[in-house]
């Protein structure tokens, strides 16, 4: 894993970030204040001392709290973190602090020497909701119904914890599955097939829309990290 030179963001009280992605991976560790970041991975209460790797293109938002947030981050790699968010706790603030600022060839030391975090508190519905979300055929209005919620409840509370709404979401997580059968090799009417999508035309809008790239592009891109992956090794 080979990280780049930190920077430093401040966010002010009670600021909120939409949705949004990096075309990078990188590490983020909070030093003051704190925020809520909600993600198709669920809401993760980030406070000082909390390390987070987010993966290349990775759908997030932020709720910051009432004394802001001040945050280091380290752009990586891309891949460098894998295709899975990531969130642990440091045991040593200030070393912590030094790694991203002085010493970023340490992080993986760092990373090593971190304990897990939490993992993010929902409600009992929301798992199974989840679940069908991804996997399921169902509309949003009959997951709903299963779950004992009304529509504008589910839509409400997984906004809040997700930072998208049920459809979003679902899409959201299709666009993951979809990329990780892009590194797998399938093809792309079977990727679409396989993630949900109608057919491969809607595969190319979506994942287009989230990243920028077409999904031969973006296979393309994966193909060359892994081969200069495979080559440093080998080394």
């Amino acid at each position: 894993m080979h990280a780049h030179t930190g920077f430093e963001t401040r966010h002010d009280a009670c600021d909120v970030l939409r949705t949004h992605r990096h075309d990078g991976a990188y590490a983020a560790l909070v030093i003051d204040g704190s925020h809520v970041e909600a993600s198709a991975d669920g809401p993760v209460d980030c406070v000082p001392g909390t390390l987070v790797l987010h993966p290349r293109w990775h759908a997030h938002g932020n709720r910051f709290g009432r004394l802001g947030a001040k945050v280091v981050n380290l752009d990586l790699d891309d891949d460098a973190v894998g295709d899975t968010l990531r969130v642990l706790r440091v045991h040593d603030a200030k070393d912590a602090l030094a790694v991203f600022t002085r010493a970023p060839h340490r992080l993986p030391e760092l990373i090593a020497a971190c304990g897990a975090a939490p993992t993010p508190t929902l409600q009992p519905w929301q798992r199974t909701f989840l679940h069908e979300l991804e996997h399921g055929e169902q509309d949003i209005a009959s997951l709903a119904q299963a779950a004992g919620v009304s529509l504008a409840h589910a839509s409400r509370t997984f906004v809040k914890s997700h930072g998208m709404a049920p459809q979003l979401l679902r899409r959201e997580l299709r666009c993951r599955r979809a990329l990780r059968l892009l590194v797998e090799g399938w093809p792309l009417v079977e990727i679409a097939t396989m993630s949900g999508f109608a057919d491969q035309a809607h595969l190319t809008r979506t994942l287009r829309a989230a990243t920028g790239a077409s999904p031969s592009r973006l296979r393309r891109k994966i193909k060359s990290v892994q081969d200069a992956a495979l080559a440093t090794a080998l080394q």
